[in-house]
C-alpha cells in the first residue's frame, strides 16, 4: 500500500503520467516525449498530424494528484495561473514560451522551441552569452525577475543559434514602485548566475571583471545555498533509494535530460 501510494503521490500527475492524448485549441495532439515530471508539475512534447501549424506544442500541467489524501490540485492551479500571468506579460518578447492557451484548470500549452538546454552542453556560438544577457535585460525591463537562472536546464540554445528561457514557474513580477529594492536584488542574482554559466561553458569569452563577479557570491546566495543544499542532497538520496528499490520507475515516454535523469540519483 505504501509502495503504491509513493509511486502515485510523488508525481504531479500520478504514476500514470501525462495524458497520452490532448485536445488543444480544438486539435488532437499525441504525447511524444515527457520532458519532466516531478512533485509540482509535468511537462511534455505533443505532436499533431493534421498538417496545420504548430505541429509540435509543449503542455505543462500543474499538480493534480493528492498527497497521502491531502488535496493539492489547488497548488498546481495556483502555480499554473501565476506562471501564465508572468508569461502573458512577457509575450511581446520573442525568446520566451509563446502561449497557446489553457488546458483544463491546471495546464497550459505553448509553442515548442526546438533546441538543446545548456545542461546538454551544446557548442555555444561566440554571441550566445551576449544575446542571453540582452534577453535577460529585456525580461528585467518588463519588471520580471527570472529567479531560477541557476538551472542550466531552463536555458536553451535554439536551433536558430539564439538563447531562449523556459520554465517561469517561480519567476517574480516586481514592477511596482515599492518593489524596487527587492527587484534590484533578484536582478543582481540573475546576472551572477549568467556569469557563472559563462565561466563554466565559455570561459574563453570572459573579461577579468566578469570572472571576478562570477565568483562573488552575495549574502543572499550564500544563505540560499545554506538552506537548500542539505535539502537537495536529502531529496536526491531519497529518490535514488526509491528508484533502486523499484518503487519509482520511468514511463516509456520519459526521455531524461542531464537535469532530471533518475540515474543521477542512483550514484
Amino acid at each position: 500500500m505504501l509502495r503504491e501510494r509513493l509511486r502515485n503521490d510523488l508525481f504531479a500527475c500520478g504514476a500514470g503520467g501525462m495524458p497520452q492524448n490532448a485536445f488543444i485549441q480544438g486539435r488532437h495532439f499525441v504525447l511524444r516525449r515527457t520532458f519532466k515530471h516531478d512533485f509540482f508539475a509535468a511537462t511534455g512534447l505533443y505532436v499533431c498530424g493534421d498538417g496545420r501549424q504548430p505541429k509540435e506544442v509543449v503542455l505543462k500541467i500543474g499538480r493534480v494528484q493528492p498527497f497521502f489524501g491531502l488535496p493539492l490540485a489547488w497548488l498546481g492551479r495556483w502555480l499554473k495561473q501565476r506562471e501564465v500571468r508572468v508569461l502573458s506579460h512577457l509575450q511581446p518578447l520573442c525568446f520566451v514560451p509563446q502561449l497557446l492557451g489553457d488546458y483544463g484548470r491546471n495546464g497550459f500549452a505553448y509553442r515548442f522551441i526546438a533546441g538543446r538546454s545548456l545542461d546538454e552542453k551544446p557548442a555555444l556560438p561566440d554571441t550566445f552569452f551576449d544575446d542571453l544577457k540582452g534577453l535577460l535585460h529585456n525580461v528585467h525591463k518588463k519588471g520580471v525577475c527570472y529567479v531560477d537562472f541557476n538551472k542550466r536546464g531552463n536555458i536553451l540554445l535554439g536551433d536558430d543559434g539564439k538563447p531562449y528561457l523556459i520554465d517561469f514557474q517561480i519567476s517574480l513580477r516586481l514592477d511596482r514602485p515599492f518593489c524596487k529594492r527587492l527587484r534590484k536584488l533578484f536582478e543582481r542574482e540573475d546576472y551572477y548566475h549568467l556569469l557563472k554559466h559563462k565561466r563554466r561553458l565559455r570561459p574563453d569569452l570572459m573579461s577579468d571583471s566578469e570572472r571576478q563577479l562570477s565568483k562573488r557570491r552575495s549574502v543572499a546566495i550564500r544563505l540560499h545555498r545554506l538552506l537548500t543544499v542539505p535539502l537537495r542532497t536529502l531529496r536526491r538520496r531519497l529518490l535514488g533509494l526509491l528508484y533502486r528499490k523499484g518503487v519509482l520507475t520511468r514511463d516509456k515516454t520519459f526521455a531524461p535530460t542531464a537535469e532530471n535523469d533518475p540515474s543521477r540519483f542512483s550514484k
